[in-house]
């Protein structure tokens, strides 16, 4: 049985799907895998034809990665017809390689897709703090903090509506750096793979220094009057996650003031209409927009087929 990898891009896919490949998960070879770049100094481990399927799917109905779609719930709709055949191209070079699995964060927007390909299987949600994945968009990509916040819960709550609780497991980014052998150990047992002890000392080494780029406590959430039902979600997946933050304490002023001067200037005053409260609003707006634009452009075309 296959094993889905998904979650927000920036939330620590790559990191929880290297330590899966070595603890035995077939990705692909490794010429399919996308190599590395400045921003994963090493492999993504991400299988590039599964990749292609996916943004394809995005594509065909108008989206990307930083735009979800609308999809249809329909799955051998004929719009489809032509990445189902991609994909079935893919999985017979995967038989006989048990156990393997795919990551790519658009599997969050996609499952249902493989699922009516595959079956049910085993998926992997790996989430990390919103505001940190906001705050990783904004650097890498220049994306304002409530597009960010928008993206993360998205790609969430699309991936829980698509998978139940008992075929999914939800590990969080920050396990990682207290107790990481603790919960790797739990992930394998999920997925019935074995534990390799040079796996266990390997997550051991894992430097603080070198993934925490931006680190925000849940307290963070707060300050930033981020929306409750982002906040509702992600503490409901910490909840899955098993992961308590511990890490209470109240911000000094200085650094709150900086977060809140960092908002206003991302275009969102957290104390205003318009903030990161309502970045799901804001991005409801754009995606109402974009249904609209598809919606007349197939009026047009078959206006076209009646006029022939």
């Amino acid at each position: 049985m296959p094993v889905c990898i998904a979650g927000m891009h920036r939330s620590g896919t790559s990191m929880v799907t290297k330590m899966l490949q070595r603890s035995g998960l077939y990705l692909g070879p490794e010429s399919d895998l996308i190599p590395s770049n400045p921003e994963n100094r090493e492999l993504h481990w991400e299988n590039l034809r599964f990749v292609r399927v996916n943004a394809q799917i995005l594509a065909q109905f108008y989206g990307a990665w930083d735009c979800p779609p609308t999809l249809p719930d329909d799955w051998h709709d004929e719009r489809i017809a032509a990445h189902r055949q991609r994909a079935e191209a893919i999985i017979p070079e995967f038989a006989g390689r048990e156990p393997w699995g795919w990551k790519d964060p658009r599997n969050c927007l996609t499952l249902p897709f493989w699922q009516s390909l595959l079956g049910p299987m085993p998926v992997v949600l790996v989430v990390r703090n919103p505001l940190e994945v906001a705050q990783s968009l904004r650097i890498r990509n220049g994306f304002s903090y409530a597009l960010g916040l928008a993206l993360w819960q998205a790609y969430n709550e699309r991936l829980c509506a698509s998978v139940p609780p008992g075929e999914r497991i939800v590990t969080h980014y920050d396990r990682y750096f207290q107790g990481p052998e603790a919960e790797l150990k739990r992930l394998l047992s999920f997925l019935g793979l074995g534990v390799e002890e040079e796996v266990i000392a390997e997550v051991r080494t894992v430097h603080a220094a070198d993934l925490r780029h931006h680190e925000m406590t849940t307290r963070a959430l707060s300050i930033a009057d981020v929306s409750p039902r982002i906040l509702d979600l992600y503490n409901r997946l910490c909840v899955e996650a098993q992961w308590v933050d511990t890490r209470m304490e109240p911000l000094d002023e200085v650094t709150a003031t900086g977060l809140k001067e960092a908002m206003v200037r991302s275009g969102e005053d957290p104390d205003a209409a318009g903030s990161a409260r309502d970045a799901g609003d804001g991005y409801d707006r754009r995606r109402r927009k974009s249904e609209e634009k598809d919606a007349r452009r197939e009026e047009r075309g078959r206006r076209r087929k009646r006029n022939r």
